[in-house]
């Protein structure tokens, strides 16, 4: 067996270059065994900001056939890890490696990208593989290059911020929000925060809304989720300055899939969000 098969990655074209992206990560998704990923998730992780890969998975399930026919080794296929969004199964664009899929039931394509996600799941030569095409596992977003994320501008503001600011506050209901007494947006708290939706109920109840559009980065939503932290804990503080109960929640609300940094993140902190995409 040869110790390199990088030049299955190394051809010309942007295909291949997000494909090299890609496969890190796909491969450590299946060394963790996560549950499957949305087609828009993997592609916001590196960066592409589009659900159309198509293309590029098909550049993946080509380049791991080849190097299982050179080398030897059963390599298993990483393209059912992702999935549509509506119908929570794998494209039809997996035909190109399990014949017929295309023409099956939903029930019975989600069985056979099941058993391909096994197959995945239990390969113990997921590092050999990385080793063989040149590449580096992924290690996920890290705290440094978060923060710089966070010095760039913030991209959130425009008119799909304004857009979705101004649907929440016009429509609370369809967020879960009633019996409401007063509503602003850019409400101004004594720290000199300005919060994206406010909402206080008729029994005073206190609701901040953090929105991050549709064009909002990994690093401006995880500054939205410590933004609801701060949010709740400062109306808290002005509750407590006055002598009131403190009764006030906050959270986030999105128009793209949380990444798995985020969301991990969002979990510890206990800080809730929504994903809206009915403006898109």
């Amino acid at each position: 067996m040869k110790q390199s098969y990088s030049y299955l990655v190394e051809k010309p074209g942007r295909s291949y270059e997000l494909a090299k992206q890609m496969i890190p990560i796909l491969i450590s998704w299946a060394q963790e065994k996560r549950s499957p990923q949305y087609y828009s998730t993997l592609s916001k992780t590196i960066g592409h900001n589009t659900a159309r890969i198509g293309r590029q998975l098909g550049v993946i399930g080509r380049i791991l056939i080849d190097l299982k026919n050179e080398s030897g080794e059963n390599v298993p296929l990483l393209n059912a890890l992702v999935i549509n969004k509506g119908s929570k199964i794998p494209s039809g664009g997996l035909s190109e490696f399990i014949d017929g899929y295309d023409k099956w039931s939903e029930k019975k394509k989600r069985q056979a990208a099941e058993k391909t996600n096994d197959k995945a799941y239990s390969y113990k030569n997921w590092p050999w593989v990385l080793n063989a095409l040149g590449l580096m596992p992924y290690n996920g977003s890290t705290e440094e290059s978060i923060r710089k994320g966070l010095l760039k501008k913030d991209t959130s503001e425009g008119p799909y911020h304004k857009a979705l600011k101004e649907h929440i506050l016009e429509h609370p209901k369809l967020f879960s929000i009633t019996n409401v007494k007063e509503k602003e947006n850019e409400h101004i708290l004594l720290s000199g925060d300005r919060l994206d939706v406010f909402f206080r109920l008729k029994d005073n109840k206190q609701v901040a809304i953090e929105v991050k559009s549709r064009i909002s980065d990994d690093a401006d939503i995880l500054r939205g989720i410590f933004q609801c932290v701060k949010y709740k804990a400062v109306m808290s503080a002005e509750c407590f300055a006055k002598g009131q109960k403190a009764d006030v929640d906050s959270f986030l609300v999105i128009e793209n899939e949380m990444s798995e940094d985020n969301r991990k993140t969002a979990n510890m902190l206990s800080v809730k969000y929504i994903v809206y995409d009915k403006l898109k």
